[in-house]
C-alpha cells in the first residue's frame, strides 16, 4: 500500500543498475521556486540555478546509490529511491538483521560523498580553481561541488538517528550490547539532544536548522516504533542542507 502511494506521488525519471529512481512531484515545487528568486535577474541565472539543483542531487543521488549497492550486497531488497526536495531516501523492503550490514550500509553513503568531494578538489587544484574560503553558491564549480559533498558526507555522520551517522551509532551500540532494541534506544536519546539543539541553534542561525531538528527529532521517534516491526526500512531521507544555505 505504501509502495502504492509512493508509486502515484513520484515519476519514475532513471533505471540504474537495476534501481528505479524516481522524483517526487513536490520536486517541482523546487524548480519554480529557483526560477522565480531569479527571475529578476536574467535568464542565464535562472538557468545557473537550475543546473545548481541537477549538481545537487546527483550528489545526492551518488550518496543514495551507494547505500543501495551496499545494501543488496548484504541481502536487502532495495525498491527505489525517491528524490525529493529535501535530499533522497532510498526505499529498502528488507533490512539485513546484523549490526555488521547496519554499520557497511549506512557509512558507505557519506563516504561516496567525500570522495566526490576529493575528486572535485583534485579537479580543482588541476584547473587552478580557488578552493578556499567555502562557497556553495558562487565561485568555481569545482569549489562549489567539493563543498557541497564535504557538507552532504560530514552532516550525514552526525550520530543522531535517522541519519547514517545516528544508524552507525546503533550498529556500533548493538554490536556493543548484543540488543537492537536497546541501541535504538540508546541512540534515540542522542539524536534527540541533538535535535533540540539543531532548533534551537536554528532560531538564532538559519530556520533550515530547524526543519532538520524537527526531522532528526521525529526521525528518531519512527526508528524506536519500526525496530519493534523489523523486516522494513530505509537507509535516509538525507536532507542536502547546502541547497538552503546552511545536506545526504
Amino acid at each position: 500500500m505504501a509502495q502504492d502511494r509512493r508509486t502515484r506521488s513520484s515519476i519514475r525519471v532513471a533505471r540504474i543498475g537495476g534501481i528505479d529512481i524516481r522524483m517526487h512531484w513536490t520536486f517541482l515545487v523546487l524548480v519554480v521556486l529557483v526560477v522565480w528568486l531569479n527571475s529578476g535577474s536574467g535568464s542565464a541565472t535562472a538557468a545557473s540555478g537550475l543546473v545548481w539543483i541537477v549538481a545537487v542531487f546527483s550528489s545526492v543521488l551518488v550518496h543514495e546509490y551507494a547505500h543501495c549497492v551496499v545494501a543488496r550486497r548484504r541481502g536487502a531488497v532495495v525498491q527505489d529511491i525517491l528524490l525529493l526536495p529535501i535530499g533522497g531516501l532510498s526505499q529498502l523492503e528488507k533490512m539485513p538483521e546484523r549490526a555488521a550490514d547496519e554499520f557497511a550500509i549506512a557509512v558507505v553513503g557519506p563516504l561516496a560523498s567525500l570522495g566526490l568531494a576529493v575528486i572535485a578538489v583534485a579537479g580543482g587544484l588541476v584547473f587552478g580553481a580557488h578552493l578556499w574560503p567555502p562557497t556553495l553558491f558562487a565561485g568555481p564549480w569545482f569549489a562549489r561541488l567539493a563543498w557541497l559533498n564535504i557538507l552532504l558526507g560530514v552532516f550525514n555522520l552526525l550520530p543522531a538517528l535517522p541519519m547514517d551517522g545516528g544508524r552507525v551509532l546503533r550498529a556500533a551500540l548493538e554490536q556493543h550490547d548484543h540488543d537492537r532494541i536497546t541501541a535504538t534506544r540508546q541512540a534515540g536519546k542522542i539524536a534527540r539532544i541533538l535535535a533540540v539543539v539543531m532548533i534551537a541553534g536554528g532560531v538564532f542561525y538559519d530556520f533550515w536548522l530547524v526543519f532538520i531538528g524537527v526531522f532528526v527529532y521525529l526521525g528518531a521517534g519512527s526508528e524506536e516504533r519500526a525496530v519493534q516491526r523489523p523486516g522494513q526500512g530505509s537507509a535516509g531521507p538525507r536532507p542536502p542542507s547546502a541547497q538552503s544555505s546552511s545536506p545526504e
